[in-house]
């Protein structure tokens, strides 16, 4: 017995998930401290990352973001955290939810000098992990405790968050 599809191709399509998508790198200096921005328009300081752009890969997207918001250049990057955030309903029809990966840089070099992205980054700083999870959005806190124990283990971790901006 032939099934037939009762949706045609773009009532699928339509029908589909579509997620937002950001990628950021997890830095520290010498000590352990890890590097955080602020953003001039948001309240919270943030990692170096953003929004991917069509195309483009979520390793070249965190790399491309780290260099664009502190001049930074990426090494090999080994993948830390991916984060399933829920859609935030007060975004009407743009709701949609956002996967986040999370990357590890590795440590500065000593001396590295930052240029920061001034229409972007206000500054940018190196705080232990526990005022740096202090000035996070919760849940980006909690993303950072996830990432700093994959990079200690090696092993990814998956998250889920509810829905926010950050």
């Amino acid at each position: 017995m032939t099934e037939t599809w009762a949706l045609t191709e773009e009532e699928w399509l339509a029908g589909i998930v579509r997620a937002y998508i950001g990628c950021s790198v997890l830095l520290t200096d010498e000590d352990g401290k890890i590097l955080l921005l602020k953003a001039t328009y948001r309240d919270q300081w943030q990692f170096p990352g953003g929004g991917m752009d069509p195309g483009e890969r979520p390793a070249e997207c965190a790399a491309r973001e780290l260099r664009e918001e502190t001049g930074l250049s990426a090494g090999e990057l080994r993948l830390l955290a991916v984060e399933w955030r829920e859609a935030i309903p007060d975004q009407g029809r743009h709701a949609h939810p956002a996967v986040h990966f999370m990357f590890d840089g590795g440590a500065v070099e000593p001396g590295a000098a930052i240029r920061l992205q001034a229409e972007e980054i206000a500054d940018h700083g190196y705080f232990t992990p526990a005022r740096a999870a202090a000035l996070l959005h919760p849940c980006a806190a909690r993303r950072l405790t996830g990432a700093l124990e994959a990079r200690r283990t090696g092993a990814a971790v998956l998250l889920h968050s509810a829905g926010y901006v950050g």
